[in-house]
């Protein structure tokens, strides 16, 4: 780019993209000018195009980030970023009324739906029924959620609850195997292990761990330790759990965790990554850390429902209505099932 000319007709067609609501290609072109942005106004600029974009596909939190680097970059204000980041700090505060207000009324269906029936006169199910049951979350395809950010493959392989040692075969197994490798890079036993004991999206528990502490009064650190970035996003979270930390099983959000994780340990057996003898201890394994530190299937429904909110804000950049709107349609999705009318093993 060889002109500050040039560089302003890039900025025109963000706008113009933006205007028509593409905002898929508004971002696509930001990256390409990102590195000619040179001077403090560019910079500016360039993060409140990024804002503005986020505001546009309701993502406050991170327009408000993307706001507040502007103000860093050029902090004269000729594009008025302090007032944007007022307004998105009101539009934030509406967003996590609204996701106490839903969270306070799931738990309030949650103590309603799961004790119409009295817990000793629930249907009793032997243990790998119980495990497969664990693993809820990835053993039925949920109506109307988003496929991919819930990480589920295109075609129906899902497992159910049927067969504990169920098998994939042909072109099943072989869309299984896509998956893995395209959601979570597993491709043989090495990598499954890899995944279960490495990836992120996988430990919500750790993710959660500070939030609550801080929450506590017990943080390990001093918030304003943090730069700008991290601190906004640090207190946000903190925010978010906030919101639903006090409705949590001692457990926290564990059963987020180990529901992925069971159902991964399925489909990699399923596709013959591990043998027989790892898959069952594994299950057992994740079985027992369940019973441990749950005590019925409400508690199961709790830490489940807001691991996937927590799983949701973090994989959506902070995006606080995306979350709560994912929040209820999990609820929806456990409320459809059995779940509720099944007896907790110890």
């Amino acid at each position: 780019m060889d002109s500050t000319n040039e560089l302003g007709r890039c900025f025109e067609r963000i706008g113009g993209y933006c205007n028509s609501a593409e905002y898929g290609k508004a971002r696509e072109e930001l990256d390409k000018i990102e590195p000619y942005c040179k001077t403090p106004a560019d910079k500016a600029r360039l993060h409140y195009s990024r804002g503005y974009i986020n505001y546009a596909t309701v993502s406050q939190l991170s327009a408000l980030l993307e706001y507040r680097r502007g103000l860093r970059e050029d902090p004269t204000d000729p594009l008025k970023l302090k007032k944007d980041c007022k307004y998105a700090v009101k539009l934030i505060k509406k967003e996590y009324a609204e996701l106490q207000r839903v969270a306070a009324d799931i738990v309030n269906m949650i103590n309603l739906r799961y004790h119409e029936i009295p817990e000793e006169n629930k249907a009793e199910v032997d243990e790998k029924t119980f495990q497969l049951l664990l693993g809820f979350h990835q053993s039925i395809r949920p109506p109307r959620i988003d496929n991919i950010i819930l990480g589920f493959p295109k075609e129906d392989i899902f497992l159910g609850f049927g067969d504990y040692y169920a098998k994939l075969t042909g072109e099943k197994q072989e869309e299984a195997k896509r998956f893995l490798e395209e959601a979570y890079q597993i491709t043989d036993r090495e990598s499954f292990l890899a995944c279960i004991r490495d990836n992120p999206n996988l430990h919500m528990d750790g993710y959660i761990d500070d939030a609550i502490a801080y929450l506590n009064d017990e943080s390990a650190f001093a918030v304003d330790t943090l730069d700008e970035d991290e601190k906004l996003c640090f207190l946000a979270k903190a925010e978010f759990v906030k919101s639903f930390a006090n409705y949590l099983p001692d457990a926290g959000v564990i059963v987020w965790d180990m529901s992925e994780r069971i159902g991964l340990t399925r489909l990699a057996f399923a596709c013959d990554m591990i043998n027989e003898e790892e898959y069952c201890h594994g299950m057992d394994d994740m079985s027992r850390i369940l019973k441990a530190g749950l005590k019925s299937f409400e508690e199961y429904a709790r830490s489940f429902i807001f691991g996937s909110a927590l799983f949701f804000f973090k994989v959506k950049s902070m995006n606080i209505n995306k979350a709560t709107d994912f929040m209820f349609s999990i609820f929806g999705y456990l409320d459809m099932s059995d779940l509720r009318n099944t007896k907790w093993m110890k």
